[in-house]
């Protein structure tokens, strides 16, 4: 099977696909609900679920094999500049624009909790393959480690 690449366009997710050994690219689905436009993409490893993260303050997961919107992470109040999954897809980190970096429940749509130690935006997050770290990196020009 082909290789899938996301793009951000205006308020909505457009799912592109590339056949193996072939140089067309083909749009799978597009997804729309976001009333800012989207900052950030990030699929769980399993694919189970795109999270999408916008300047209308959502996050929202997907389903990405049939662009189904399944829920939206509740509390947020600031632009969502970075998402990322925890390799076994059962936290979602966010990295927002009040410096706040949040894990989420992605099966609830439930805060697990609120990191705060950022004095900046929070333009990047990523987990370790162990699942036990999280780094975040922010516009006050560190980058933090984090239990996970």
């Amino acid at each position: 099977r082909g290789e899938r690449e996301l793009a951000r366009v205006g308020v909505s997710v457009q799912a592109w696909e590339r056949a193996a050994m072939a140089d067309e690219v083909h749009e799978v689905r597009k997804l729309s609900g976001h009333s800012g436009s989207v900052r950030s993409v990030a699929f769980s490893t399993d694919n189970k679920w795109l999270a999408t993260g916008s300047y209308d303050t959502t996050a929202r997961l997907w389903n990405p094999a049939t662009g189904e919107y399944l829920r939206s992470c509740a509390g947020l109040s600031s632009t969502v500049l970075a998402l990322a999954f925890s390799a076994d897809g059962a936290l979602l980190a966010s990295g927002c624009r009040d410096t706040i970096v949040r894990l989420w429940n992605p099966a609830m749509g439930a805060l697990v909790c609120a990191c705060k130690g950022h004095s900046g935006a929070v333009r990047a997050v990523t987990f370790a393959k162990s699942g036990k770290l999280l780094a975040s990196g922010s516009e006050d020009k560190t980058m933090r480690l984090w239990d996970a």
